[in-house]
């Protein structure tokens, strides 16, 4: 009896010494997408979701609520139970930028961070037959004009070209285009000087479809380190985009742990490397939740700094 009391007693003190996300998960998560199906960052989600299914055992429910460059999937995870369940996948500027443009209700403290999955490359492209074929040409010839004709697509770029225009003493025109596709349309039609694009320009520059003359993101095109980045032309900004995935504010810490180590394997996968390396044209980065926060704070303070600039 003695030693029937010792057993239940040891297995009671090894239950309570299980990490309490042993047991997690137990029913299927809803991963949030915020981008339309098909498209990259989709793609990327949903190969990290299945990774995510056979190392949890759980199914993951992919959900798509593309709108305002994530802002969209992170005002519907927030208000989900911060229990684990409902997770967002979104972009660092979701966080960085975006709340400092005041269109949104939510700011970085808001959320959760769960970890930092790969990079996004980004760069501005040219019509094939403008007059210059690089940043300095672009420069000569917008200020001999006085004025360029620049395709965006999202806030940040706006504000990047802005800034540039303010410092160059150049007028640029705003062309507002519908995603990465349209501007990309507006640079082969000749409709623009200059568009913001991601990655999908590289393969159409190597095709000899159009130009690439500077990246934006900081890490710059290692296939192609002849074009410069904007930090080493010495502008001194950039935008650093990744992806993101993230959860409710106050969610449990080692659930996060749980998610966090997950796809920190799920991103070794071959079909994942494959994905960002050759079909995205991104770049393998991995970040944990801690630091995918402290970077972002960074960027908001630089994108900061670039808005105060231009409303000077």
């Amino acid at each position: 009896m003695k030693h029937s009391k010792i057993l239940a007693l040891a297995a009671a003190t090894m239950a309570f010494a299980v990490p309490a996300w042993a047991d997690f998960p137990e029913k299927p998560i809803n991963l949030v997408v915020g981008f339309r199906a098909g498209g990259g960052s989709d793609t990327a989600a949903r190969i990290l979701a299945a990774e995510m299914e056979e190392a949890l055992g759980q199914k993951i429910i992919v959900e798509n609520r593309g709108g305002a460059g994530g802002a969209v999937t992170t005002e519907y995870v927030r208000a989900q139970e911060p229990d684990g369940y409902s997770i967002g996948f979104a972009v660092a500027t979701t966080f960085s930028f975006t709340p400092l443009t005041g269109s949104v209700a939510y700011t970085p403290d808001d959320v959760t961070f769960i970890a930092t999955t790969h990079g996004y490359r980004t760069v501005m492209a040219a019509p094939l037959d403008a007059p210059f074929d690089d940043w300095a040409g672009m420069l000569d010839a917008a200020k001999e004009r006085g004025w360029i004709n620049y395709a965006s697509i999202i806030p940040l770029d706006r504000a990047i070209m802005q800034y540039v225009g303010k410092k160059e003493d150049i007028a640029v025109n705003i062309v507002p285009t519908r995603g990465g596709a349209g501007a990309r349309q507006a640079v082969l039609g000749g409709h623009v000087d200059l568009a913001f694009s991601g990655s999908n320009a590289l393969p159409m520059m190597e095709d000899g479809a159009l130009k690439v003359v500077v990246a934006l993101n900081p890490e710059g095109i290692e296939e192609h380190p002849g074009i410069p980045t904007l930090d080493a032309l010495g502008y001194g900004v950039s935008a650093v985009e990744a992806a993101v995935f993230f959860g409710p504010d106050d969610m449990d810490a080692e659930t996060v742990a749980k998610l966090e180590s997950v796809l920190a394997q799920a991103v070794q996968s071959d079909r994942f490397k494959d994905f960002v390396n050759n079909k995205f044209r991104g770049f393998e980065t991995f970040k944990t939740g801690t630091e995918t926060a402290e970077g972002i704070a960074s960027d908001a303070k630089a994108y900061r700094d670039l808005l105060d600039f231009i409303s000077e």
